[in-house]
């Protein structure tokens, strides 16, 4: 369980570097973590669940980070 921690949250590391380069790191984050997942269930022979999986977590990512974006807006950062 740790090392599956560990990799899910270097996964998220790298994408929120990437991100960096976007100027929307937390989208960026949740699009690589959602491809490694969806990659993750595809190997199970699920390729409706992995895209379902895919789906969700950045449809997710993109929601938090449009929240995000309208609560600086808001606060006036």
């Amino acid at each position: 369980m740790v090392i599956g921690i560990i990799v899910f949250g270097s996964v998220f590391l790298v994408g929120l570097a990437l991100g960096t380069v976007t100027r929307r790191p937390l989208a960026t984050a949740s699009l690589v973590v959602a491809a490694f997942v969806s990659l993750l269930v595809v190997q199970t022979h699920e390729p409706l669940a992995g895209f379902a999986a895919f789906a969700l977590i950045s449809l997710a990512g993109l929601v938090l980070d449009s929240m995000r974006e309208t609560v600086g807006l808001l606060l006036g950062r």
